[in-house]
């Protein structure tokens, strides 16, 4: 079932995202300015808002997605070949992570 947002849940939506960006320019990690941040945006009733707050803290609520298994090895070999001079053998590297157990 795929249900597509109205103008009024977009709205809604909008007024979330406007006042998260209001928060964060007001002292709360925002962009260093004099922390004033207009945000126009059409009526919405508290119905609405608290419709797309429920199926945000929802979506908060979702488990991340575990990395891959071997995320942490592939990562070294990366770094070292990009260490490493153009064409030059890649240095064997020990397996400190067990990739069978989760990462988190």
């Amino acid at each position: 079932m795929t249900r597509k947002l109205n103008d009024a849940d977009r709205a809604a939506v909008d007024m979330l995202f406007d006042r998260i960006t209001a928060a964060k320019a007001n002292g709360n990690g925002g962009n260093g300015g004099d922390g004033y941040v207009a945000a126009v945006t059409a009526a919405v009733s508290e119905e609405r808002i608290q419709a797309v707050e429920k199926v945000l803290s929802l979506l908060a609520e979702m488990p991340a997605p575990e990395p891959s298994p071997d995320l942490a090895v592939r990562t070294l070999q990366r770094v070292a070949r990009a260490a490493g001079a153009p064409g030059a053998a890649m240095p064997t590297m020990p397996s400190y992570i067990n990739p069978n157990q989760p990462m988190a």
